[in-house]
C-alpha cells in the first residue's frame, strides 16, 4: 500500500480547486449562449450554462437523429454538437506551474522516506551495483543480438505527475501520449496535464487537463501529417481531486491551426448517446485521411465490460469548428464474449483511407494465441460503411496476463489495468501488416509480444516474438513504424521497466524488416520508486517528415515528488557496426587471457561523466577510445604506458574538442597487447 500524501499536497490541492473552479466559473459564462445562465453548486465546483426552465447544460446536449438503441450488427446516425470554443489563455501555465512547484519542497513522499529508513543500504547497494545497469540485465538471449537497438538522442523531463489522489494506492497512473509535428511542435498530454514543447525541449505552455476542459484521464494524442493538425481525447466529467470521479463521457478536440497555440475547436460525447446506461473507459484514439475513430470500453454500473464500441467522426468539421460532427456508432459483435478493449491500427508512415483497420486480443482470462481484425470499410459520407471482423488469428505463440510488478525492496508496482490483463497496447497499419505489442507473461515476469499479422483481410497469418528479462518486469509497450519504403517494416518498441534490483524507468528495442529484434537498451534509468499507480499505456509518435524518428513518453522514478514522466527522441540505426565490435571483440579475446584488465565502467548509463577502471597484471601499452555507433572515434582517452595494477581514467562525456555528445549508444574500446575488449556505454541527459 502507498502512502497518504503529505500536508502540503492537501493545501495544493484545495488552491487548484478554487483557482480552476473560479477560471471555469468565468470560461463557461463567456461562452453562454444568449438566453442561458450560469449555474452552480453549492461548492462552485461544477458549472453549466443552463437555459431557464430546462435545465441542459449546453456542455451536456446533444441533438440525437435517430433515437434507436444501438444493437449488435447495427450502426446509430447521430450529431455531435460543441461545447463552448475554448481559448488558451497564455497567463495560465505560469499560475499553475508555480502553484505546482510548491508540492516540490517537500519532494519526497513518505513511503520514499519509509522505505530508505527501513532498507538504508539498498539504495546505495543499487547505486554502487555494477549489474544495476539495464545493459548488464538484458536476458542473455537477447546480450546475443547482433542487431543495433535505437540509438537515444534528445531527452528531457516530461509532464509532472497527476493531481489526483486514490487514497489508499496512491497518486494516479500518468498514461502519457505524445504527438509531434513535422515543424518540430509537440503536444504531451497525461493524466492531469497539457504541456507544449518544442523539439530541443523547452516547455512552451502547461495547464491542468480539468482547467483547460473538465477534462480527466484516458489521454491520447495524435499529429495529422496531411492536414498539418492535433487531435486529442480525454474522458471528461466532475473530480474533487481525491479519490471522486464523475466521468460524463469523452471530450475531442481539434486544434485551430498546426500551432497548439492558437486555440482547440472542443467537442463532447457524453455516456449519454449510447442509451446503455454504461459509462466509458479505456477510450483510444484511430485516425484515417477524412476521420478520426473513438475505441471505448462501455462499462455498465456493476463495474462489468457491457460492450467494446468504434465512434466514426468526420475530422475535416471538428478541424473547420463545424457547429456539428456527423458520427457513426458501432457495437464490437465480439465484445460479448472476450471482454476486450479494440485498437486502432492507423498508417504508419501517413494516414490511410477511406478505410480503416482495428484489432483486439482474444480476452477470455485465461491464455490464448488469437486475435481479431476489424475493418471499417468507408467513410460516413460514402453512405457505404460498414464493420467488418476478420479472424480468429493464430499466432505461433500464446500470450497470458502479466501478474504482479515489482519494484526494489520488494514494493509492488499496482498496474491501473487487472494483472490478468493483455489486451493490445499499440498497432499500426502499413505495407499490408498490422505490427502490434501487448503485454504478456514469461517465465512468472511481465514481458512483452510483438507481433505481425499478415495477408489482410482473407488469409491471415499471425508471428510473434516475446521479449523478456530474468530480472526486469517489462510493461505498457507501444509501438511505432520506423521505416521510409514498401519494403521497410522495421519498427521501435517502447517498454516501460521495472526490477526488484533496479528502479522503474524506460527502455526499448528496434525491429528490422527481418522481424529480428535488438538488445533492450535504456532511455532513462530510474533512481527511485513510484508512489503511484503504473500504466496503463506509453506514448511513442513518429515524426513524418523525418524517417526513423520516433518520440516516446513514459513513467520513471525519481526522488523528486512531481517527476514522474519522461520524454524521449529516438532514432533508428543506421550504419550500425556492435556486431562487428563482437565478433572483434570475441576473435581479440581468444588471443590474450591471461592479461587482467577486470574493466569496469561506472555510473553506466552516464549523465555527466563516468570512471573506467582497469587492473593489469603486467606493464602494458593501453589504448582506450569511444566510438559512435557508426564506428567514428570520438575520444581517445589514453594511448600510452601503464605500469602493472589498478588504474582509473574518467570520461566527461565530451568528444575531442570538448564538445558534449549527445545522449545515445557509444562504445569504448580497450587495446593492451593483443588484447581488447568493448562495452557499450548509454549517455542520458
Amino acid at each position: 500500500m502507498k502512502a497518504h500524501p503529505s500536508k502540503n499536497f492537501f493545501v495544493f490541492v484545495i488552491i487548484i480547486i478554487i483557482i480552476s473552479s473560479c477560471f471555469r466559473q468565468f470560461a463557461i459564462a463567456q461562452n453562454c449562449k444568449p438566453g442561458y445562465t450560469l449555474s452552480c453548486d453549492a461548492s462552485g465546483n461544477h458549472c453549466k450554462c443552463v437555459k431557464p426552465g430546462t435545465g441542459c447544460p449546453r456542455t451536456g446536449c446533444l441533438a440525437i437523429i435517430n433515437n434507436k438503441s444501438i444493437s449488435d450488427a447495427s450502426l446509430d446516425s447521430t450529431v455531435i454538437h460543441p461545447s463552448a470554443i475554448i481559448e488558451i489563455k497564455n497567463t495560465e501555465p505560469n499560475m499553475m506551474k508555480n502553484l505546482f512547484s510548491k508540492l516540490t519542497v517537500n519532494g519526497e513522499n513518505e513511503l520514499t522516506e519509509s522505505f530508505r529508513n527501513n532498507y538504508p543500504g539498498i539504495k546505495n547497494n543499487l547505486l554502487s551495483a555494477q549489474n544495476n545497469s539495464l545493459s548488464d540485465l538484458i536476458s542473455p538471449a537477447l546480450k546475443s543480438s547482433t542487431i543495433c537497438p535505437p540509438v537515444v538522442q534528445t531527452n528531457f523531463e516530461g509532464n509532472p505527475l497527476t493531481p489526483f489522489y486514490l487514497p489508499p494506492v496512491g497518486y494516479y497512473a500518468s498514461e502519457s501520449s505524445i504527438a509531434i509535428s513535422n515543424a518540430g511542435k509537440i503536444v504531451s498530454i497525461s493524466n492531469g496535464w497539457l504541456n507544449y514543447y518544442d523539439e530541443n525541449g523547452t516547455q512552451v505552455f502547461s495547464d491542468s487537463l480539468y482547467h483547460f476542459g473538465n477534462s480527466l484521464i484516458d489521454v491520447h494524442v495524435m499529429y495529422d501529417p496531411k492536414k498539418d493538425r492535433f487531435v486529442f481525447i480525454s474522458s471528461y466529467g466532475f473530480t474533487d481531486f481525491v479519490g471522486t470521479f464523475q466521468v460524463m463521457g469523452v471530450a475531442v478536440a481539434f486544434s485551430k491551426t498546426n500551432d497548439p497555440m492558437d486555440g482547440w475547436n472542443f467537442y463532447f460525447l457524453p455516456d449519454s448517446l449510447f442509451k446503455d446506461n454504461c459509462s466509458s473507459d479505456y477510450p483510444q484514439l484511430g485516425m484515417s485521411d477524412k476521420e478520426v475513430f473513438i475505441t471505448q470500453l462501455r462499462i455498465n454500473k456493476g463495474g462489468n465490460i457491457n460492450q467494446s464500441v468504434i465512434v466514426q467522426m468526420d475530422k475535416n468539421a471538428g478541424y473547420s469548428g463545424n457547429a456539428s460532427i456527423n458520427s457513426q456508432v458501432y457495437k464490437v459483435q465480439l465484445s460479448s464474449s472476450t471482454k476486450g478493449p479494440i485498437e486502432p491500427a492507423s498508417g504508419g508512415s501517413t494516414t490511410y483511407g477511406p478505410n480503416m483497420y482495428f484489432m483486439m486480443a482474444y480476452e477470455s482470462g485465461n491464455p490464448s494465441d488469437k486475435y481479431y481484425v476489424f475493418e471499417i470499410t468507408n467513410t460516413i459520407v460514402s453512405g457505404q460503411g460498414i464493420l467488418k471482423t476478420y479472424g480468429p488469428v493464430h499466432s505461433n505463440i500464446s500470450y497470458s496476463g502479466s501478474g504482479v510488478s515489482y519494484q526494489p525492496g520488494g514494493i509492488a508496482l499496482v498496474d491501473v489495468l487487472n494483472p490478468n490483463d493483455v489486451s493490445v497496447n499499440g498497432a499500426f497499419y502499413e505495407n499490408g501488416l498490422i505490427q502490434f505489442c501487448q503485454i504478456t507473461n514469461a517465465n512468472g515476469k511481465a514481458a512483452i509480444n510483438i507481433g505481425r499479422i499478415s495477408g489482410i483481410p482473407n488469409n491471415l497469418s499471425c508471428t510473434a516474438k516475446t521479449v523478456s528479462d530474468p530480472n526486469l518486469y517489462l510493461s505498457f509497450p507501444s509501438i511505432a513504424y520506423a521505416g521510409n519504403s514498401s519494403s521497410d517494416n522495421s519498427a521501435i518498441v517502447n517498454i516501460e521497466h521495472t526490477g526488484t534490483n533496479t528502479y522503474p524507468g524506460l527502455s526499448a528495442v528496434y525491429v528490422n524488416s527481418n522481424f529480428e529484434v535488438s538488445a533492450l537498451t535504456t532511455v532513462k534509468a530510474g533512481n527511485d520508486t513510484i508512489n503511484a499507480l503504473w500504466g496503463d499505456y506509453s506514448g511513442i509518435c513518429r515524426r513524418y517528415n523525418h524517417p526513423g524518428e520516433v518520440w516516446f513518453e513514459g513513467q520513471y522514478g525519481s526522488t523528486t515528488l512531481t517527476k514522474i514522466n519522461w520524454i524521449a527522441k529516438l532514432q533508428k540505426p543506421t550504419a550500425c557496426t556492435e556486431q562487428n565490435i563482437i565478433a572483434e571483440k570475441s576473435q581479440s579475446e581468444k588471443l590474450n587471457t591471461s592479461l587482467n584488465t577486470s574493466l569496469t565502467v561506472f555510473p553506466n548509463p552516464i549523465s555527466n561523466s563516468s570512471t573506467i577502471s582497469f587492473t593489469l597484471s603486467q606493464s602494458q601499452k593501453v589504448s582506450i577510445k569511444i566510438y559512435d555507433v557508426n564506428g567514428r572515434l570520438l575520444k581517445t582517452l589514453a594511448n600510452t604506458q601503464f605500469e602493472a595494477g589498478a588504474h582509473q581514467l574518467v570520461w566527461n562525456a565530451k568528444n575531442e574538442k570538448g564538445n558534449a555528445v549527445p545522449s545515445g549508444i557509444y562504445f569504448l574500446r580497450i587495446g593492451a597487447g593483443n588484447y581488447s575488449e568493448t562495452k557499450k556505454l548509454s549517455v542520458i541527459k
